[in-house]
């Protein structure tokens, strides 16, 4: 008697879970990919100052700092040589756009203070909707800057480290004088479609996890990082940008 109901309980969990398992497959299904017909043009859109932030982070928290350096770096330039061979080779048009004064000034609430995990606040997809008429774009990828937080960086966040860290950062003190500083790329990369409906998150691809600095010497002063040093982070920088994109674009398919 035990056993045959031991067996319809096991029998019940079983169709149970064969009901559960596909529906829970379903949720966690990525959306749908951007189809775009070949030709369509891509407008390509940076809103990522070119800033480094070096952050110091010392045992007694009052010996611990932040300096940020101005690069001369053309960010834009550097987005658009990321995307430009894939977008070509899929039969795509890349087209460098300025975000124009209406989205650079939204920039702290359609970046910093919004959680794009979520999908695009509507007073932004508003404004990537009016660029993409006035620029006749199908699409839009856009970089900006994220933050060390939760809303960012979900469970990958340094908790570590201070959660007002933004865009490239790097940090020391996480080690011996020798060890090489860790590079955090704090940016969100977006796949933005335009349909007649408006502007619509297809991808968000957030900077991800940080890698050491290769072939580093440290400075004399730690608070005083000469230019030729700092530009050995651009092609690193460049790097992990370059991983972004291909996950963007990977969400992309051509109609032809």
């Amino acid at each position: 008697m035990f056993g045959s109901r031991r067996v319809s309980w096991l029998a019940a969990l079983c169709v149970v879970g064969g009901i559960i398992a596909p529906s829970l497959a379903t949720a966690a299904k990525p959306p749908a990919p951007l189809q775009l017909p070949a030709g369509t043009r891509v407008g390509v859109v940076n809103l990522l100052d070119p800033d480094v932030t070096h952050f110091h982070a010392a045992r007694q928290i009052e010996n611990s700092f932040l300096k940020t350096y101005t690069m001369d770096w053309s960010i834009d330039a550097m987005l658009l040589a990321a995307v430009q061979d894939r977008l070509t080779q899929l039969g795509l048009t890349p087209v460098a756009i300025g975000p124009g004064d209406e989205l650079r000034r939204a920039r702290e609430q359609c970046f910093l203070d919004a959680a794009l995990a979520k999908g695009l606040p509507k007073e932004c997809a508003a404004l990537y909707t009016r660029l993409a008429t006035s620029e006749r774009l199908n699409a839009i990828i856009v970089l900006g800057p994220g933050r060390n937080d939760a809303t960012h960086a979900g469970g990958t966040r340094h908790k570590e480290l201070p959660e007002y860290l933004r865009g490239w950062c790097f940090v020391t003190g996480q080690g011996g004088a020798d060890t090489p500083p860790q590079l955090l790329n704090l940016s969100e990369l977006l796949l933005i479609g335009i349909s007649p409906s408006g502007a619509q998150l297809v991808d968000r691809e957030w900077g991800g996890d940080s890698q050491p600095w290769p072939g580093y010497r440290a400075p004399p002063d730690l608070k005083a990082y000469p230019g030729p040093l700092l530009d050995q982070l651009q092609p690193l920088f460049g790097g992990m940008l370059k991983q972004q994109v291909n996950a963007a674009l990977g969400r992309l398919q051509v109609v032809r």
